[in-house]
């Protein structure tokens, strides 16, 4: 995988959420200028509108108007400090002309001259912070996924389309998540706070998991199924229990994360006392949403990879090998590959005259009687293909190993040819990765396997491709947990740099 080119994506996304940054902090320093204070009319309604200060100077009103059924009072900033400020509305009713309504509040003018509603931590312009989280997550999913698509065209076989799938499945989800928020300031600008919208904020990343939950637990219940058909068909061992526990782990990670939502005794009040609750509910929340992310791009480029239809034109057909029987014939695995490549020998033969030199790998085990690449060899020869047509290694123990020998033989006899890859169609997407690691610049087909064996063997996959790949996965999830962390934090950063 060309680090740099995901490094070069982070780095324009990071621009890009720097730029929008700052002209929404300059937006909010022009927009908090002023404050508005939304009161609801009284069924009599309200003639007139007036402000009283307990220290003058401060701010002033500057309107007041209806808009529908509320009430909407403009204040403006004068100078530094702090006051509080009753406003007065007047009924219209003649009755009541004695009457006032009244909304009590205190309001402070920070350094930078805009105005802050302390009790509400509430100022105006939160939509514009809204819009700008919205941009910023919008173009990052937007940016990964087009990144995803031009990846798979040039080079599918490369972890990055599995990060730029599953970032940008995360960054959208995201972007989802503000997208609601802006709505709703826009709607009922009376009722979003900043103390209620700071909330949400905190809660932004396990809202996304609730988000992401019926795709979880659809994936959950199908890989649970398949993993009881497994065990059925083929006995109960460690290894065919992987997607049962990764199952219960995914819906078990849902309840841990929802449940964290709940465990607040302070949810209201923004207390340094709770900000470890809030940090450990956000740290959960955002691991388990990057995994799972992560989890559904890998099985999909997987699935994407395994229906490759490589064209007609190969030097080579590489087989990879895999455990044969004790007496040295094919398991079914092993043989759906080596039948894959015959498929495509005889296509390819009958469509253009020149059949492909079949290249069966691996090398003998220590409880098997042959190497590999001899068993599968020897099923070639009974299936009608030429000894000429055949060119076996037999010295590999791993996949890599597989396509780095292969290859050495391959090049000694035809240096750039082409060349394919036969395998089952779980391991054809790492299998892909691999080759590259040793410059085997192929593509692969891929042979079926029972319904019920795929999701346990894609588990497997997952977490080779996530060990493989783990000082990479340890910095996004170091940068995902740190952002999640100012985020559900915001409330008192911005309290900060505006006040």
């Amino acid at each position: 995988m060309k680090k740099n080119s995901l490094n070069r994506s982070l780095l324009i996304i990071a621009l890009f959420g720097v730029c929008v940054g700052v002209v929404v902090f300059v937006l909010l320093l022009f927009s908090a200028r002023t404050f508005n204070i939304y009161m609801r009319e009284s069924a009599d309604g309200y003639s007139d509108v007036k402000a009283e200060y307990s220290e003058p100077g401060i701010v002033e009103m500057i309107d007041a108007k209806k808009q529908g059924d509320v009430w909407v009072v403009t204040f403006r900033a004068l100078k530094r400090g702090e006051t509080s400020v009753s406003v007065l509305f007047s009924h219209k009713n003649m009755e009541y002309q004695d009457l006032t309504d009244a909304y009590h509040t205190a309001m402070y003018v920070t350094r930078f001259g805009t105005i802050l509603q302390p009790s509400e931590l509430d100022f105006n312009g939160f939509h514009i912070m809204c819009v700008g989280f919205l941009l910023l997550f919008l173009f990052a999913g937007v940016y990964l996924f087009l990144q995803y698509r031009r990846r798979k065209k040039l080079a599918i076989f490369s972890y990055e389309t599995v990060l730029n799938l599953g970032l940008s499945l995360l960054f959208l989800l995201h972007a989802m998540i503000f997208f609601g928020v802006d709505i709703f300031c826009r709607l009922r600008p009376d009722e979003a706070t900043g103390r209620l919208l700071f909330f949400a904020m905190e809660y932004a990343m396990t809202a996304m998991v609730l988000v992401a939950f019926p795709l979880v637990l659809l994936l959950a219940v199908s890989m649970a199924i398949s993993n009881v058909w497994l065990i059925r068909h083929e006995g109960l061992r460690k290894t065919n229990l992987l997607a049962l526990f990764l199952a219960v782990l995914l819906t078990g990670g849902v309840g841990v994360c929802l449940l964290a939502g709940f465990v607040n005794t302070q949810l209201f009040a923004f207390d340094p006392r709770s900000v470890w609750i809030s940090s450990a509910r956000t740290v959960i929340s955002a691991v388990f949403l990057y995994f799972a992310c992560v989890l559904l791009a890998t099985q999909y480029c997987c699935v994407i990879a395994a229906h490759r239809n490589p064209p007609l034109q190969q030097d080579y057909v590489l087989i990879l090998g895999c455990a044969i029987k004790k007496d040295g014939s094919l398991y079914p695995l092993i043989k759906g590959r080596a039948d894959k490549a015959i498929e495509f020998y005889h296509r390819q033969k009958e469509s253009t005259g020149v059949a492909p030199v079949l290249v069966p790998s691996g090398g003998q085990g220590s409880d098997e009687v042959m190497a590999e690449g001899e068993a599968v060899r020897r099923y070639l020869l009974s299936q009608g293909i030429p000894e000429s047509d055949i060119l076996a290694e037999t010295k590999s123990a791993n996949t890599l190993e597989n396509m780095r020998f292969s290859k050495a033989l391959i090049d000694a006899r035809t240096p750039n040819a082409n060349v394919i890859f036969s395998t089952t169609n779980y391991h054809v997407f790492r299998s892909g990765i691999l080759a590259g690691d040793v410059g085997l610049k192929t593509d692969g087909i891929a042979g079926k396997t029972k319904w019920y064996f795929w999701p346990n063997a894609q588990i497997r996959e997952f977490v080779g491709l996530l060990v493989r790949n783990w000082k990479l996965h340890l910095l996004m999830l170091v940068l995902l947990v740190v952002f999640s962390l100012l985020l559900s934090n915001a409330n008192s950063i911005l309290s900060f740099l505006i006040s």
